[in-house]
């Protein structure tokens, strides 16, 4: 439970017929480090054998029953290390780079579905360090749509890691790039995938994880520059290579950070135009959402609202405190939190609390 916020997931009661909530739930609770570690490799073990087969399916009934996050944990990091670990033997190593779009015109437009010189991307990230400078590796400038990297499975990737001969051809399944459709203002997340050749006993021949480093603002000129559509203001926000579907989830997580910013700065800036005073609210709804609005005192038409439906991996705490944070840095001084779990609507529509709800009467910071 979060200090700041009440978490409303609501998790299932634990499936004793899933053999991987099992092992996951037998590695939980172990005390003893000899026998934990024994028991993440039987779940590693049991996934693999899994996963070699083309079984995905349990592997995906544990990640949707999980009954707690610490389980949902527990199973999504021993996939990524099932898959990512292939032994001694020459391999792939299958990425991606996400790319959150930030982008606004009058009107209708769309951004390209890729880069127009693909070249010139993979010769920045090697002068960089991202890429090793002698790595048999190709990011592809196809901008991926989220949806494309989710419907990729787990044993797939399992395969594609451990039978990939070589990078130039990239992954053997159409990965196509996806326009992006801008209609006034909006947040985007796209990604460049990768993939490098990782020989025996080798050094990883690509940065994954980590934070942005220098190669940050000569990448985000290079795709402000390759992506330039007419009429279109894009601000795009390049974040660190990963493993392909923790990549997915990063970029999941870094559009919702964005979007967030995006909805805090344009209404603050509306009322300040107009010296009106403002109360910054966030709230936990039963349908799996954190919710925030900024409102003022005895005014129902002058405020904006934006929720974020959180994803399994999402820590309740840390968006609690990124919000906070976001509002003290715009000298925002009423920020209250709302410490009862909000119901999702009210007379049949979404409900978000403002400053002149009752839920809202008393104070909810430190």
């Amino acid at each position: 439970m979060s200090m700041l916020l009440p978490d409303p997931r609501l998790y299932p009661r634990v499936d004793p017929d899933n053999l991987l909530i099992r092992l996951a739930m037998a590695l939980l609770t172990e005390r003893e480090a000899g026998r934990a570690l024994t028991r993440a490799e039987a779940l590693k073990d049991a996934m693999a054998a899994q996963l070699a087969e083309g079984e995905d399916d349990t592997l995906k009934l544990a990640l949707h029953n999980a009954p707690s996050q610490e389980v949902y944990k527990a199973l999504w990091y021993a996939a990524q290390d099932v898959i990512t670990q292939a032994g001694n033997d020459r391999h792939a190593v299958i990425f991606a780079l996400p790319v959150v779009l930030v982008a606004g015109c009058k009107g209708q437009a769309r951004l390209p579905d890729r880069l127009n010189n693909v070249d010139a991307l993979n010769t920045l990230l090697r002068e960089h360090g991202v890429i090793a400078p002698d790595a048999e590796c190709v990011v592809s400038g196809k901008l991926v749509h989220p949806d494309t990297l989710a419907n990729l499975s787990f044993s797939q990737l399992y395969r594609y890691t451990r039978n990939l001969a070589d990078a130039a051809r990239g992954l053997p399944v159409e990965l196509p790039g996806d326009p992006v459709p801008v209609k006034d203002d909006g947040v985007f997340v796209r990604y460049l995938v990768g993939v490098a050749m990782r020989e025996a006993n080798g050094e990883l021949p690509v940065k994954l994880g980590g934070s942005v480093g220098a190669w940050g603002m000569p990448l985000m000129k290079l795709l402000t520059e390759q992506l330039n559509t007419p009429g279109v203001t894009l601000f795009p926000i390049p974040r660190v290579p990963n493993w392909l579907h923790e990549a997915h989830r990063q970029g999941q997580a870094a559009r919702q950070e964005v979007n967030l910013q995006v909805f805090a700065s344009n209404i603050i800036r509306k009322l300040r135009e107009h010296s009106m005073p403002m109360t910054a609210i966030a709230a936990a709804h039963d349908n799996g959402e954190l919710r925030f609005t900024i409102s003022t005192p005895g005014d129902d038409k002058n405020w904006a609202a934006h929720a974020w439906t959180l994803a399994p991996l999402d820590s309740v705490e840390r968006v609690a405190e990124e919000f906070i944070g976001l509002l003290k840095e715009c000298q925002v001084e009423d920020i209250r939190l709302i410490k009862q779990v909000q119901a999702d609507r009210e007379h049949g529509i979404p409900f978000f609390v403002t400053v002149n709800d009752p839920a809202a009467s008393s104070p909810g910071l430190h």
